[in-house]
């Protein structure tokens, strides 16, 4: 008899230990985190001429109401080369969650000056897709359909500039939370433009539209 009152004491120890034990490791588990929140002072897509200037118009990151640091990389903007340039601003919180934000800047030859490339172009191969591309400023475009899929949309929809002669800009860019650039990116005016995508949705191969 004693020896089961021993147990039945003993294991109202473990239970209670267990018990605090548990409790004390939920006491120490945070429960909340702000995650950083950067917001782009300017324009997020700009274009410059070339040996032009360019000044960033800076940023501010927030963890919840305070502010917290930016770190500033990507590429150097350099106005003497056409080019794309893309700048990254990345901010930590507390927990050491991070948020990316991007900045663009075309550097524009004076060759395609008051040159458009608009229209509607329809992929040569897969599906046959139509890509309706849509000029915003100078040099400056969009096409609301990357691949030449059968039907394209908000999720399919890229920003790139014409910089230089056939040259075709497309930087790496979230369109509906996932990643889209183009490598190879190259347009005839009035014919044609054509493209490499990158996304893990998309193959390899180089994408031919013809404007219709």
């Amino acid at each position: 008899m004693k020896n089961k009152v021993f147990y039945l004491v003993f294991s109202s120890i473990i239970l209670t230990f267990s018990f605090f034990s548990c409790e004390k490791v939920e006491e120490n588990v945070s429960r909340i985190t702000y995650y950083p929140i950067i917001t782009l002072k300017g324009e997020q897509w700009n274009t410059v001429d070339v040996n032009g200037t360019y000044t960033d118009p800076g940023v501010e990151a927030k963890e919840g109401d305070k502010v917290i640091p930016v770190e500033i990389g990507g590429d150097v903007v350099n106005t003497n080369i056409p080019g794309v340039y893309t700048i990254t601003y990345t901010a930590a919180n507390s927990d050491g969650y991070t948020t990316t934000s991007y900045r663009y800047v075309g550097v524009i030859d004076p060759s395609v000056k008051g040159k458009d490339m608009s229209g509607s172009y329809r992929r040569n191969a897969g599906a046959m897709g139509v890509s309706v591309v849509t000029r915003i400023s100078e040099a400056f475009y969009k096409s609301d359909n990357v691949g030449g899929i059968a039907a394209g949309g908000p999720a399919t929809t890229v920003f790139f500039y014409h910089y230089k002669d056939d040259k075709l800009g497309v930087p790496l860019q979230l369109v509906a939370g996932s990643p889209f650039s183009c490598d190879n990116s190259t347009v005839q005016l009035g014919v044609s433009y054509k493209w490499i995508v990158r996304n893990s949705g998309y193959g390899t191969a180089l994408r031919s539209f013809i404007k219709i």
